[in-house]
């Protein structure tokens, strides 16, 4: 859960950016009509919300990609072994066969 603090507390700005670009109203063109890109979002939100307005939704992140953090890193840590457990058993088996 600790790792999960720190991933949400570098993917958070990007998120809130995302967010606010996709859900902006846009032209015929299909131009945003608030935001002229990620740039822009991002030095009008620190500009008007300061640094906090890029934290927005910060503990429904965390509740999201904690429970995601740990099930990835247990698979992966899974996986790993299975991955080991086999690679040495196909090395016993080819020099049984010797």
């Amino acid at each position: 859960m600790v790792s999960s603090i720190f991933v949400v507390l570098a993917m958070t700005p990007f998120d809130v950016i995302s967010t606010r670009l996709y859900n902006q109203p846009v032209d015929h063109k299909g131009k945003g009509m608030i935001y002229g890109g990620y740039l822009d979002c991002f030095a009008r939100t620190i500009k008007k919300e300061g640094l906090n307005g890029l934290y927005k939704g910060t503990g429904a992140s965390y509740f999201r990609l904690g429970p995601h953090t740990i099930l990835s890193l247990f698979f992966w840590d899974e996986i790993r072994k299975y991955y080991w457990k086999e690679k040495h058993a196909g090395q016993r088996h080819s020099s049984e066969q010797l």
